[in-house]
């Protein structure tokens, strides 16, 4: 290979951090699910059935990486095309279409090689080499809207939204993950002097940029503020705005970005917080709480139950069974189709996946028992 050659390299095949292979495989395992859905809906209610999946992913790169030993790893461009080419036989007379966009025109061509060569013959792949704001505004998609259910990655390297562009796929039928770069604005906003650069943040925020600043201090803020945004932006009954949003840590703790999931149909965010917990190892996030856990610590509100500390960047299956208790312990009677039905909708709780474990923590914490007619009762309310 010669130095130009490797020079090109280079540039075309970044480095993935930790927590960056562990975003695509999150998507990975999403679009895996979220496909054999849609695909397999042929109609009910009256309504026409799915006659396939669009797949965009507007900043795409290369699709392959190297870790930081330097070995090359798939990236969430290539690992989805290979799933959906398996996945899309099964669904005979149903379409997958992917579509990929990098603003480097050497990614874009590297990402087709590779895809050619791993001779992906059951997907419809479309490849683009635009600036992703550009290139979201002039997809036309209204020929497919009624019968192909859209996801639609956004995935910035800084915290750079543009949500005139973004917004039509919000309000479609379809999804959307937006990665969150909080670590950009809590570090750069407050030292930011170019004009462009604070216009990138106030255009991001919608605030101005002293706000921002203040809002950096707080990485919970920052995030609700863009979850503020998403539901303004979203038309429709507001029983059809589902939202979920899960944090990204390096090795020491640092949150990089929140990774944001929104959808029109509660199914989605159900089967989103499933994977993410399954992904994180039945957590919500992979941050290092260094066993704390599971250190009891007697309950203060003399109830007379041990619990232990709750850290809101990494929730366990025990902070839902506390969540659960907290809200319903004075419920009488209380049916687990209610503690479900909150669940569902909850930004970080899963029920799907969770609830025989859910019931475990309830029962050993709290005195849970669970009866035939479909209620809860817990020990110091039995009676009441």
């Amino acid at each position: 290979m010669s130095y130009v050659s490797k020079q090109m390299n280079n540039e075309i095949i970044t480095e993935a951090k930790p927590h960056t292979i562990k975003k695509f495989e999150l998507i990975e395992r999403y679009v895996d699910e979220w496909a054999r859905k849609i695909l397999g809906y042929d109609g009910k209610d009256g309504r026409e059935g799915s006659k396939g999946i669009i797949y965009i992913d507007c900043m795409s790169n290369s699709g392959v990486y190297r870790d930081e030993n330097g070995n090359q790893i798939e990236g969430t461009a290539l690992r989805v095309a290979k799933r959906l080419n398996d996945i899309v036989t099964n669904y005979p007379g149903k379409s997958a279409i992917l579509i990929f966009n990098d603003i480097s025109e050497q990614r874009i061509e590297y990402l087709k090689t590779v895809i050619e060569k791993a001779n992906l013959t059951n997907i419809q792949v479309v490849y683009r080499s635009e600036d992703c704001n550009s290139f979201l505004r002039g997809l036309d998609l209204d020929s497919y809207k009624r019968q192909f259910n859209t996801l639609l990655l956004y995935d910035p390297y800084k915290a750079a939204i543009d949500w005139d562009a973004v917004t039509p796929f919000l309000n479609t039928w379809g999804e959307v993950i937006i990665n969150h770069m909080v670590f950009d604005t809590s570090r750069g906003a407050s030292q930011a002097k170019k004009k462009d650069v604070i216009v990138r943040y106030t255009e991001t925020y919608q605030e101005d940029i002293g706000t921002i600043i203040k809002m950096g201090k707080d990485k919970h803020q920052l995030n609700d503020a863009i979850i503020a945004i998403i539901n303004k932006r979203r038309t429709g009954s507001p029983q059809r705005k589902y939202i979920a949003s899960f944090p990204f840590f390096t090795r020491t703790n640092g949150l990089v970005y929140n990774l944001i999931h929104c959808c029109s149909n509660i199914e989605g965010i159900k089967l989103f917080k499933r994977v993410a917990w399954k992904t994180f190892g039945d957590k919500s996030s992979l941050k290092n709480t260094h066993g704390d856990e599971m250190q009891l610590q007697f309950n203060l509100t003399g109830e007379g139950f041990f619990d232990s500390p709750t850290d809101e960047d990494c929730y366990f299956v025990k902070d839902i069974a506390k969540y659960i208790y907290d809200k319903y312990k004075s419920n009488n009677p209380l049916y687990l189709t209610t503690i479900y039905a909150d669940l569902d909708e909850h930004p970080i709780f899963p029920s799907d996946g969770y609830k025989n474990e859910i019931k475990d923590e309830l029962r050993r914490t709290y005195g849970a028992k669970f009866h035939r007619n479909g209620t809860v009762t817990f020990a110091d309310t039995e009676g009441v």
